[in-house]
């Protein structure tokens, strides 16, 4: 995957901001071009823990997804799913060694305790693409005129909508505990992340975000904006400023990936 130069050549760009209600931002990401491989978490915890959990968890599955997708025969910490494409693992095997990396930094440090993040995580290859995620940080793929979000929020609000389909977003909205991750980064021994494969085609566009931005800027704003920008810095740009105009209540992390 990485340097394959029978792959669809990739354009990506990132963009991260407090918001405007939060001093600090606990947000972070990798745009890791070169690799096929981007990044965005959304750390959680007090004392600037968060950010602290959001940057060990790119760095960390940045770091095992170059490692061993240059050498896939070194022996793997967790078992491989031979279901599941290289990709696939790297990416799943990674989340779970970021898991492990960040619980023991707050193991070792009071001022980190419980301190943790979720985490989305894409690689591109040839034909296929693989996303990894714990939590509620989102990846989408706007294809034409059409947009498909490509994963399930660990949150209960989507398990109440799960359980509940008919449950209106006004209802939804009297739950108080209802933007609660049960999926995340630190939180747990064992974390399993969520893997989605796929396929990429010339002209797909992917966006992957912290809930700073789906949580206040509805899909079809996004996509009008997408629509509408003429490159994909603008297009970052115009979403976190869409965000914080709806009141920015949270850090908002957005990065757009284009294939072809």
């Amino acid at each position: 995957m990485v340097g394959d130069p029978t792959a669809l050549p990739l354009a990506a760009f990132a963009l991260s901001h407090p918001g405007r209600q939060r001093p600090d931002n606990e947000d972070a990401f990798g745009n890791f071009v070169d690799g096929r491989l981007f990044v965005v978490a959304d750390g959680m915890g007090g004392h600037n823990a968060g950010a602290v959990a959001s940057t060990m968890a790119v760095d960390v599955v940045e770091t095992f997804f170059r490692s061993y997708h240059a050498e896939p025969h070194q022996v793997w910490p967790y078992p491989v799913d031979r279901s599941l494409s290289l990709a696939a693992n790297l990416l799943r095997v990674g989340i779970k060694v970021a898991n492990d990396r960040i619980r023991e930094a707050a193991a070792a440090d009071r001022a980190r305790a419980r301190m943790g993040t979720t985490l989305v995580a894409m690689a591109i290859g040839e034909e296929q693409l693989a996303i990894a995620h714990a939590g509620d940080s989102r990846a989408y793929r706007f294809r034409g005129d059409g947009v498909t979000r490509l994963t399930r929020d660990h949150s209960v609000a989507e398990e109440m909508r799960a359980a509940r389909p008919e449950m209106t977003d006004e209802e939804l909205a009297t739950f108080a505990h209802r933007n609660v991750v049960t999926r995340s980064l630190g939180s747990k021994e064992d974390l399993e992340p969520a893997v989605y494969v796929g396929r990429v085609q010339l002209g797909d566009i992917f966006l992957l975000c912290s809930d700073g931005l789906w949580g206040v800027v509805p899909d079809g704003k996004i996509t009008s904006i997408l629509r509408q920008a003429p490159d994909l810095e603008s297009a970052c740009q115009m979403l976190v400023d869409a965000a914080n105009q709806a009141g920015g209540p949270d850090n908002v992390s957005v990065l757009l990936v284009r294939a072809g």
